[in-house]
């Protein structure tokens, strides 16, 4: 969408255009990313219940995927679609998440955008020193250089947007968090101001169209964070340029919510001049375009105006706004809570169909025999373990066989092996490490799969599993049974597919066999030494 074409219609079609796009794509991914370009839109759009809509959707996709930097960006959408409606801890707790996840997948740019949105977050609720070092924070740590990887101008304009905003306000003195974050703020006065030097560069450049916008609605923000910029520079004639450019784009595009900050932006310039008489008239008009769908910008608004009327002695008409101010206030409230309540009862449905979808999935992943995961659910570990091997992480899959398990069934019979196979499976379940995992692979056949083992120390762990079963006693189930397990071992490895290492543990695994039985054999891609 370009910025001539930018229009509320026209981005609620492009919504209803996602939308429909992720209902009719089984791609989990594509259906992700769909419904969070939707949300995103939503909340540019000012419509708070069409972005929450539209995020939970996209986080029970997100999360039906085993991949956490997805799921790391579906939360982010959560958090922000929360912040807009002021839920500032369902916000924080989704931020957590995030970086949580983030991190666990060791996901350098997932880190770093949880960064930049969560330093919009603290913008939004007025705590410029708090979003200005939580942006420096970002620079000083090992993820900033996911900023300025190839592909990634977007999440590099947003923060040079942040940045400007969080830093010249605070310096202007705005924000609600003057009063914290003393030291440290002025410790860091010299880091700030030479970052705030390259940010404001990296926007004059998009402004001049030097370079290109990624998104084209970001105009306004570029606008908004220039303009706050000059005014702290003094720099008033140009400030009144940015403001004007910015009303006029916002006034274009026909965006109620947009057009009302612009407004109200142009007014807080003018009462730096203390020229009421254009803050009065952009302050009404922002008041009336904000309405009760912009609470607190709505409320901001109306107190400017008051300030414009007193300070033009027009003290009855102050008055009466003040009056309107408390009116507007409850009304505010109460449609507060009951949009709070629409979004939860939202997020509750969503939860409870996860918690359902989740059973039925968690069900199917499930031997109902033994109870450990089947085929699939061995499957889907071996590909987390594939994906964690593309990052370096060493790993390691084994494949175990029950010994003679066709004569335990002919001689003690079906019962008893069923037992057997459970009781393997419990104990030997108890024994590896939480990161590890023994599935039932098929028959007496398992797999074990095993999370940053290097081959010896994988072979160590088989053998250790290998003895475990052999000195299971099993008088209380058949005197005279014996049982022992072949284990085959190969290691996990970048760009190998996962068909290439169930192939390697099941030669290995014969070639245990071939050896006599009850040992380890490891691939021979591997090492030829048993």
């Amino acid at each position: 969408m370009t910025s001539s074409q930018v229009s509320a219609q026209g981005i609620r079609d492009q919504i209803a255009a996602l939308q429909r796009d992720a209902a009719q794509t089984a791609d989990l991914v594509e259906r992700t990313q769909s419904l969070r370009d939707a949300a995103y839109l939503a909340l540019d759009l000012g419509d708070a219940t069409l972005a929450m809509t539209c995020a939970v959707a996209c986080l029970d996709a997100a999360r039906r995927t085993p991949d956490l930097s997805l799921q790391a960006r579906a939360h982010v959408t959560i958090a922000l679609s929360m912040s807009n409606v002021h839920d500032d801890i369902g916000a924080a707790s989704h931020f957590r998440e995030a970086e949580g996840l983030a991190r666990s997948a060791r996901d350098a740019r997932g880190v770093a955008l949880v960064s930049v949105n969560a330093a919009h977050h603290d913008l939004e609720r007025g705590h410029y020193r708090g979003s200005t070092l939580r942006l420096l924070g970002l620079l000083r740590s090992p993820y900033a250089s996911a900023l300025t990887e190839p592909g990634e101008q977007s999440m590099d304009q947003v923060f040079h947007v942040n940045f400007t905003r969080g830093a010249a306000g605070a310096l202007l003195g705005q924000g609600n968090d003057q009063g914290q974050h003393a030291e440290r703020w002025r410790l860091q006065q010299a880091e700030l101001r030479r970052q705030l030097d390259v940010s404001v560069r990296a926007l004059r450049r998009l402004h001049a169209g030097q370079e290109p916008l990624v998104n084209s609605l970001w105009r306004l923000d570029l606008l908004e964070a220039l303009l706050i910029h000059t005014r702290f520079r003094g720099d008033l004639s140009a400030a009144h340029a940015l403001a004007d450019e910015w009303v006029a784009l916002a006034d274009s595009w026909v965006l109620p919510a947009q057009q009302g900050k612009a407004l109200l932006g142009r007014a807080e310039l003018h009462a730096q001049e203390e020229n009421w008489a254009p803050v009065a008239r952009d302050a009404r008009q922002a008041a009336g375009l904000f309405g009760d769908a912009q609470p607190t910008r709505a409320l901001a608004a109306q107190q400017l105006l008051a300030r414009a009327l007193a300070a033009q002695e027009q003290w009855r008409a102050a008055f009466e706004v003040q009056q309107s101010l408390s009116e507007q206030a409850e009304r505010i409230y109460r449609a507060f809570m009951q949009q709070s309540a629409r979004l939860r009862v939202i997020e509750r449905q969503a939860v409870e169909a996860e918690v359902r979808a989740a059973a039925f999935a968690e069900a199917a992943l499930r031997d109902p025999l033994t109870g450990i995961p089947n085929r699939a659910g061995a499957l889907r570990r071996l590909d987390q373990l594939c994906a964690a091997a593309q990052r370096g992480r060493p790993g390691a899959v084994a494949l175990l066989d029950i010994d003679h398990f066709k004569a335990v069934n002919d001689r003690f019979g079906h019962a008893a092996g069923d037992e057997v196979l459970r009781r393997v499976s419990s104990e030997v379940t108890r024994a590896i490490r939480e990161v590890d995992q023994l599935a039932r692979y098929g028959g007496e056949e398992f797999l074990l799969l095993l999370d940053g083992l290097s081959l010896p120390e994988a072979r160590r762990a088989c053998r250790r599993v290998g003895a475990l079963i052999t000195a299971l006693d099993w008088s209380d189930l058949a005197p005279g049974l014996k049982v022992t397990a072949s284990i085959g071992v190969t290691t996990v490895t970048a760009g190998q597919r996962r068909e290439d290492i169930l192939r390697e543990a099941d030669a290995a695994m014969y070639a245990a066999k071939a050896a006599g039985r009850n040992t380890v054999r490891l691939a021979v891609t591997s090492s030829s030494d048993g």
